[in-house]
């Protein structure tokens, strides 16, 4: 170990001695160089030849000169002509008048039919027989009277389709979700929760519904709207029993109360509270079921619309006034001692409600066959009735 010691400072100090003999060779380098000599370089002696162009002579070419001969007419001279005599000789007419052509004996003979009459020309008298109809009477055709195309009714907008969105089914559909858990009583996070999903889901496909309109898809979000609205008749219904005092759901109803946030313990009675939310439903409703069936009957009898659109309106229509009795029937139930007309109202709207959407989609899949035939069958039992009073 001491030895490998020894050496290292001394192998150290070599190669610090060959770096710094490295550092000053250059510069010795250049301190000798201004004493070197420097050579000197001469261009070679090169004599640079005399090029001169040839004396080439330009030769001078002229004109050769011609002579221009000068052409003159020759001396011909133009002959007068002049007629024989001197002077042209004069024409006259013989005797210098025109003689007059006269008919013989001085006048013009009158041309005159035989007996000095002219015969009058008469149309023969023919009658031609009047068509009548089997009635003894001439039927009288007055052309039908041309009208432009009525404008879309407010009814048929997308505005108004909005407006019943917001109204109807927003503020309708908040009253009927708080109704449904206050007569729940005590809900738990996970049951408030899919009831308010449903109704989320519920706005959501009429939203679609509204923009999908007129089209192949409107039929999908209409059957499955439709099916929502079938469930809401069906609790109107249970409404209308329990409205019924001799009813057991009746007497329960009035006693049930919900769960103070606050205070669980501390119960609160609420009677009445369910009934004043579905009435407020139904109070919503109304009006926009009432407009909806004076739309739709009156496009089922506008001329200016297809038989096909007149009966699917006209199925519509029934919809709609099936929907208003039940409307009126929830109204008049809080009404003392109209619980059997409210039940009458709710029970006769439903069933023509649900006639008239098994009628729409039954017509549909048929191709607008249903509608046509229960037409042609009414128009017939009408024209029946007619012919037995007339």
């Amino acid at each position: 170990m001491a030895r490998r010691k020894g050496k290292s400072p001394l192998l150290i100090g070599s190669f610090a001695f060959f770096i710094l003999l490295l550092q000053v060779l250059p510069g010795i380098v250049l301190a000798q160089a201004p004493s070197l000599p420097v050579p000197q370089l001469n261009a070679p002696n090169y004599q640079m030849s005399d090029l001169q162009a040839p004396q080439w002579e330009t030769p001078q070419l002229e004109a050769p000169q011609w002579e221009t001969p000068q052409l003159e007419p020759p001396g011909w001279d133009t002959p007068q002509l002049q007629p024989p005599g001197g002077d042209p000789p004069p024409l006259h007419a013989p005797d210098g008048s025109v003689p007059a052509l006269e008919p013989p004996g001085g006048e013009i003979p009158q041309l005159r039919p035989p007996n000095s009459t002219i015969p009058s020309l008469q149309m023969p008298a023919i009658e031609l027989p009047a068509s009548q109809s089997p009635g003894g009477g001439v039927k009288k055709l007055d052309p039908a009277p041309l009208k432009p195309p009525s404008p879309e009714p407010f009814g048929e907008t997308k505005g108004y389709d909005a407006l019943k969105l917001s109204f109807k089914d927003m503020i309708g559909g908040t009253l009927g979700y708080s109704a449904a858990l206050i007569e729940q009583g005590e809900v738990d996070l996970r049951t408030g929760a899919g009831k308010y999903g449903g109704f989320l889901l519920q706005l959501g496909l009429k939203g679609i519904d509204i923009g999908v309109k007129d089209t192949p898809w409107g039929n999908v979000t209409g059957l499955t709207l439709d099916g929502l609205d079938a469930k809401g008749i069906y609790d109107g219904y249970q409404f209308i029993l329990k409205q019924n005092p001799n009813a057991l759901a009746g007497n329960v109803n009035a006693q049930r109360s919900f769960s103070n946030a606050v205070n669980a313990a501390n119960t609160v009675r609420v009677p009445g509270i369910v009934t004043g939310l579905n009435v407020g439903i139904a109070a919503i409703s109304l009006p926009f079921d009432v407009f909806d069936t004076v739309t739709k009957f009156d496009q089922a009898f506008d001329s200016s619309l297809s038989q096909d659109k007149q009966n699917e309106k006209f199925v519509d229509g029934v919809g709609s006034f099936g929907s208003t009795l039940i409307d009126a029937g929830i109204i008049a139930s809080v009404i003392p001692g109209g619980q059997t007309v409210a039940g009458v109202l709710v029970v006769t709207g439903a069933v023509l409600w649900g006639l008239s959407r098994l009628v729409k989609w039954s017509d549909k899949l048929a191709g607008g066959a249903i509608t046509r035939g229960i037409r042609e069958g009414v128009s017939k039992a009408v024209g029946w009735v007619k012919s037995i009073f007339a």
